[in-house]
């Protein structure tokens, strides 16, 4: 959408886009083989001095979005889980759905994610196991739409998908797997007594707790062309793009509405 709208607003303009695995991606920015990634993994310092090195100057990281991890069941298994209870089901310590504390569902749980190079996979590692190794329960598929698929028609699968693939309502595809696939609520720990779906407004108020940044690395040291479109992202424009695409733009809009006594 940021593309369509960019390059109908500037004719001559023309962006190509490649859409690859975030460890494929940061691959390419350390081959110096694109001018700009966007991804929820920002290039480590090593590779930053690395390239400044090279090249004599840093590259340009801005945030573009707050965005978010989902966990999406079959329609049947409509429950809530902790933040330690997801990490019991990916380190394989808890495997079937009666083990969790809401719920009154049975069978073995199947986790599927979209591919073993995404960020997806990085930031469960990271942010959720703390460096234990996914179980075997765990496996991956082709897409983020492989993922939808398989936990619509395997009522004891849990899918992995970035929020945008549950609340870009502008996507009728989507919309589709939204009759039988619904994202699972979500608490901060055991003992809250909230949970939280992956929406825009619990992204944006941090009651979500599985967050992470959608960032741009841009690797011109002047204006051109990634310039050019990295500013516009970054605009009211672009970033209201992000908001329609289910995310919060990191640049928050705002009105003020008037009201009378």
């Amino acid at each position: 959408s940021e593309k369509m709208v960019f390059e109908a607003q500037y004719p001559n303009a023309k962006i190509n886009l490649v859409y690859k695995p975030a460890l494929d991606v940061l691959q390419d920015f350390e081959n110096d083989s694109v001018r700009m990634i966007i991804t929820s993994m920002a290039p480590d310092s090593s590779k930053l001095l690395k390239f400044n090195e090279k090249r004599g100057y840093m590259p340009h990281i801005s945030v573009l979005a707050k965005d978010a991890v989902a966990f999406v069941a079959n329609k049947s298994k409509k429950t809530r889980v902790s933040v330690s209870e997801l990490k019991d089901i990916l380190s394989g310590k808890i495997t079937d759905w009666s083990q969790l504390k809401h719920g009154s569902y049975s069978g073995k749980i199947q986790v599927v994610f979209d591919n073993q190079r995404s960020s997806t996979v990085v930031f469960l590692q990271d942010s959720v196991l703390k460096g234990e190794a996914l179980s075997q329960n765990c496996f991956a598929v082709k897409s983020n739409l492989d993922v939808l698929e398989y936990v619509k028609k395997n009522p004891n699968a849990i899918g992995i998908v970035g929020a945008s693939w549950i609340s870009d309502f502008q996507d009728s595809t989507q919309q589709v797997f939204n009759k039988t696939v619904s994202p699972l609520e979500v608490s901060a720990n055991d003992a809250s007594e909230y949970a939280y779906y992956p929406y825009q407004a619990y992204i944006a108020t941090h009651f979500y707790p599985m967050r992470r940044y959608m960032t741009a690395t841009l690797k011109e040291g002047g204006p051109a062309l990634g310039r050019g479109f990295l500013n516009f992202m970054g605009a009211e424009v672009g970033q209201r793009i992000i908001l329609k695409a289910g995310i919060v733009p990191a640049q928050v809009l705002t009105r003020v509405v008037s009201t009378e006594n």
